[in-house]
């Protein structure tokens, strides 16, 4: 094996990574699903105004609240991170 330069946090700096938000969930049997038509209501068993998990790449970093930006947007403001993520940060 090579011994190159170790890699750093910092060197991932500009890799994308997949964002997204978990408003609630729902499950359905497979006869509901296939039932499905324009106008169908899945109820996702969360308040409209309980807090959302934000996951990176399917891990959860994050809990914010939804809030309404310009042109009607939505979008997630940070309450509180999760302490893994934030350990991560503090060592660059």
């Amino acid at each position: 094996m090579s011994s190159g330069p170790a890699l750093t946090l910092a060197a991932l700096n500009d890799v994308e990574v997949r964002v997204t938000v978990t408003l609630g969930d729902a499950r359905c049997r497979v006869s509901d699903v296939l039932a499905f038509t324009e106008g169908t209501i899945v109820p996702l068993g969360a308040s409209a105004r309980a807090p959302v998990e934000l996951l990176v790449n399917g891990i959860v970093v994050a809990v914010g609240d939804l809030v309404e930006i310009e042109n009607g947007m939505l979008a997630v403001e940070i309450t509180a991170v999760r302490a893994a993520t934030a350990a991560v940060r503090d060592d660059v």
